[in-house]
């Protein structure tokens, strides 16, 4: 139902005009109208006659459409994440380590998982269109793994993510069936890279993220809802662990390298369509991009280690159910 604020008395005008305009406003005797009539409490006095013709200043209009109710609601996604990670890159060579600028490896494959995400969007005191958000992905598969030098130039790894994503804004309605939020996002990513074989050996590497984004909507229909979303920002606390397996290599740096942080961009669309008034069906595409930046040379041993340079991007399809509430 879609609530409007809406002043009723105006200033000269005597009680009796303010309680025909209310009688207009809620019609004939049965009549329920597509939208709901806020008022202020100094407002409803006026219109009982406990106070002068003169109005209470108008207040923000908070119209509850499609897309607020789109955006109010616990869904469940099954999602298909490209991971595109590389090539990794040293640049510059500290002495004894190199090539400079040539691709060594990098991974790459479509790992399944799921996602679950709670939305959040209502009117919080004075505010309309409060939007808070927040989704957690977890992925689990195999990637491909490929590189240009060394004893093992090609495998399948295996590939663990974890993501989770917060966003903090605003709704603005811009006419009935349109509405832009921007927003404060953050987050974290987490990816364990398993490389097997002889020479294997794990590797965590875990970020988290903050930037502004801006979320367009439009609802084209009844029950449908389109929105796209993009943000920038800029990654923090990089860091990259790694470790022994079993039946690995046993010339590994059992130690955490420090990265450099990047800017990061996502991006996505989805649909969103009402089947019935509390559940919803979804399906979407979301993309992500940042980089990591080059480890300081790390001592272990009787050896020195490094983390090259990196880029990663992330293209992630989705489908689901969600309950508005």
């Amino acid at each position: 139902m879609r609530r409007w604020a809406v002043p009723l008395a105006v200033l000269g005008f005597s009680h009796a005009a303010g309680a025909a305009e209310l009688e207009y406003l809620r019609g004939p005797a049965g009549y329920e109208p597509g939208y709901q009539v806020i008022q202020t409490p100094a407002q409803e006095w006026n219109a009982a006659g406990g106070g002068s013709a003169v109005a209470a200043p108008p207040v923000p209009s908070c119209l509850v459409n499609d897309i607020a109710r789109a955006n109010q609601q616990a869904s469940l996604d099954f999602i298909e994440t490209q991971v595109w990670y590389g090539p990794e890159i040293i640049s510059p060579a500290p002495q004894g380590f190199g090539p400079a600028g040539v691709p060594l490896d990098g991974e790459k494959g479509w790992v399944p998982g799921v996602r679950v995400t709670g939305a959040y969007m209502e009117e919080f005191g004075p505010i309309c269109n409060l939007y808070v958000s927040g989704a957690f992905s977890w992925l689990n598969g195999h990637t491909n793994y490929w590189a240009s030098i060394g004893p093992t130039l090609s495998n399948v790894d295996g590939a663990r993510v974890e993501n989770s994503d917060f966003r903090l804004g605003k709704g603005f309605n811009v006419g009935p069936n349109g509405m832009i939020t921007p927003y404060f996002g953050g987050g974290t990513r987490w990816w364990d890279r398993l490389l097997t074989g002889p020479l294997g050996y794990n590797e965590v590497y875990r970020h988290d993220y903050a930037g502004l984004g801006l979320l367009v909507q439009y609802s084209p229909a009844p029950g449908w809802v389109l929105s796209a979303n993009g943000l920038v920002g800029g990654t923090f606390s990089a860091s990259l662990a790694s470790s022994l397996t079993p039946g690995g290599a046993n010339t590994v740096c059992v130690c955490t390298f420090p990265l450099g942080s990047s800017t990061t961009y996502k991006a996505g669309g989805s649909v969103d369509y009402a089947m019935t008034e509390h559940l919803h069906a979804n399906a979407g595409i979301d993309y992500t991009y940042f980089k990591y930046g080059q480890s300081p040379v790390v001592p272990f041993g009787a050896f020195a280690f490094l983390e090259p340079n990196s880029k990663t991007s992330d293209t992630t399809l989705s489908v689901g159910l969600g309950y508005h509430w």
